[in-house]
């Protein structure tokens, strides 16, 4: 999965959309915050690969306190320093429609770019759609608090999505980090250390190269950007070994499909297959093609 921006900073020079009350003239500051999982499964899924609690944040839109812990814990920069290393932070936000059809300044939303596409993230929850949260909500995640009050806060195992410490009402954010490090201690005594999110991000990005590669036809290069992760991959939990297996398998797959329309080409029209092959060849470096290649070069 691509991962969301983890500290939210310089967001307010994009370009923002204020389609929830607030007027040119008092366009709406981005404040760093958390970064939240954009799905229960992608919580739950790099919770796992991090070895880290996952974070639930029950909190409702018409809820003084719930903005009181928002300000105090989710944008408190000692939080999301800690954030960075120790969770996978979740958010459940009730009425929030409520807010968006009154046009409250708080559900104001902001133009962003993920992936080349123009999408519209709330300034308050900075790196979420509105589409996102509601979704989140409905999912596993809201269902943790049973006590019909917000703010709550839980912090849920990955491995077993079973609840390891509650939180009901207001929480400091020293009292949440000292609870999420019992849990943290718990898991890596269980499963042992997980996978640096740095390095997570690291292959991510080159999960994402390597996607870009193939729609450029650069398959070298995007072996060499996977190829690089090799050495560090050994440390790596199982199911990123095998995400990084399947990333560099999709390269070799493509150029593969890429020969073939070759030689599919020289059947008919050996010149035009020559000229595609003459731009292809010096991209097939490190996919194990060269020599097939080689050998329709000596053909034609």
């Amino acid at each position: 999965m691509k991962r969301p921006v983890l500290f939210v900073l310089g967001l307010a020079g994009s370009a923002v959309l204020l389609q929830a009350g607030a007027s040119a003239a008092d366009k709406p500051k981005i404040k760093p915050t958390v970064a939240f999982a954009t799905s229960w499964d992608a919580a739950l899924e790099e919770a796992r690969l991090l070895n880290v609690p996952i974070v639930v944040h029950s909190h409702g839109f018409k809820c003084p306190p719930c903005w009181g812990m928002h300000a105090s814990v989710l944008q408190n920069k000692d939080y999301i320093k800690f954030a960075e290393k120790s969770t996978v932070e979740v958010i459940c936000l009730g009425r929030l429609q409520e807010g968006i059809d009154e046009k409250s300044p708080k559900a104001a939303t902001y133009k962003s770019k993920v992936n080349g596409q123009e999408v519209e993230r709330l300034v308050e929850w900075p790196n979420l759609t509105v589409e996102e949260i509601l979704a989140l909500g409905q999912s596993k995640a809201g269902a943790y608090n049973d006590t019909g009050f917000v703010p709550f806060t839980a912090v849920i195992d990955p491995h077993t999505e079973q609840e390891m410490a509650r939180f009901p009402g207001s929480t400091a954010a020293g009292t949440l980090m000292e609870g999420v490090e019992q849990a943290r201690e718990k898991l890596e005594s269980e499963h042992g250390k997980g996978v640096a999110r740095k390095e997570l991000r690291g292959f991510e990005d080159a999960e994402a190269a390597a996607l870009e590669g193939i729609a450029g036809g650069e398959y070298g290069a995007a072996l060499d950007g996977l190829d690089k992760l090799a050495k560090a991959s050994m440390n790596w939990p199982q199911p990123l070994q095998e995400r990084l297996a399947k990333a560099r398998a999709q390269v070799v797959d493509a150029a593969k499909k890429a020969l073939e329309a070759i030689e599919k080409t020289a059947a008919s029209d050996p010149v035009q297959a020559q000229r595609e092959l003459a731009k292809l060849a010096p991209r097939l470096r490190g996919t194990g093609l060269e020599e097939r290649a080689g050998e329709l070069k000596d053909s034609l």
